[in-house]
């Protein structure tokens, strides 16, 4: 019997944090959880290693290849959330954290699914193949 209510009472409380983690969708929520460990608090990276958001995000953010990376970063495309919630961080580090100006369009639900088909095996060589390309 001791056994049966240790068991419920961890699959409730699972459940439960599994419920509050679901209702904290916001983009800055997904920054916390997945991005902030490499890419730091106030988006300054760890260089150069780990790129800072800071800085001139116009050769990724207005080019396919530079769209098509950032999609597919192992914190990006890990995240758990739906397609949209992902757009959505996206859309919110370049806001948040890019201080240029751009006029590429928002990143959207339909790019999400398209880069989780084909999952990152290493950030940095990839990183770094896109930048010799510019």
């Amino acid at each position: 019997m001791h056994r049966v209510l240790v068991t419920s009472a961890v699959a409730y409380l699972l459940m439960m944090g599994a419920q509050t983690v679901g209702a904290q969708t916001s983009p800055k929520f997904f920054f916390l959880q997945f991005c902030v460990g490499c890419h730091q608090y106030d988006g300054s990276g760890l260089p150069p290693e780990v790129p800072s958001l800071r800085d001139d995000l116009s050769y990724l953010i207005g080019s396919p290849a530079g769209r098509d990376f950032m999609l597919r970063v192992p914190g990006v495309i890990g995240a758990p959330g739906s397609a949209e919630e992902v757009a959505d961080l996206l859309n919110w580090i370049v806001g948040t954290f890019y201080q240029g100006e751009t006029d590429s369009p928002p990143f959207t639900a339909a790019e999400v699914i398209e880069g989780r088909k084909r999952p990152m095996k290493d950030p940095i060589k990839e990183r770094l193949e896109l930048l010799a390309s510019y």
